[in-house]
This record gives C-alpha cells, sequence and structure tokens, in this order.
C-alpha cells in the first residue's frame, strides 16, 4: 500500500507540475483539441493542438537550454 501511495503522490506531483509550466495556455489548448476533435472539428482542433504544441516546445527548448 505505501508504494501504491508513493506512486500516486509521484504522478500528481508530475502532472502538477507540468501543468504549473504548461500555463493555462497549454492546458486549456490540449482540452479545447480534444474537445473539438471528439466532435469532429477537425481543422480547429488542429490550431487548438498547435497552441499545446507551441507551449511544449517552448518548455522544451528551456530545458535544453540550461
Amino acid at each position: 500500500m505505501k508504494k501504491v501511495l508513493d506512486f500516486i503522490k509521484k504522478i500528481y506531483t508530475i502532472v502538477k507540475d507540468w501543468v504549473v509550466a504548461n500555463g493555462i495556455e497549454g492546458v486549456l489548448g490540449l482540452i479545447a483539441g480534444l474537445f473539438l476533435w471528439a466532435f469532429g472539428y477537425k481543422v480547429y482542433a488542429g490550431f487548438a493542438f498547435g497552441v499545446f504544441a507551441t507551449r511544449n516546445w517552448d518548455l522544451v527548448k528551456n530545458f535544453l537550454k540550461k
């Protein structure tokens, strides 16, 4: 049971840090993209995923520069 709780805490910390680093634009881009794609608006979903990808690319680029 202790290992399971430690694993859940690690996952929670990773997700929380990603959300904080990605900002509201990235998270909303992902949610909007999934929502739009599910309802068949693939062009608009592409724009939303583009925002999501841009935010993540900024995170990767800054990580590699360090």
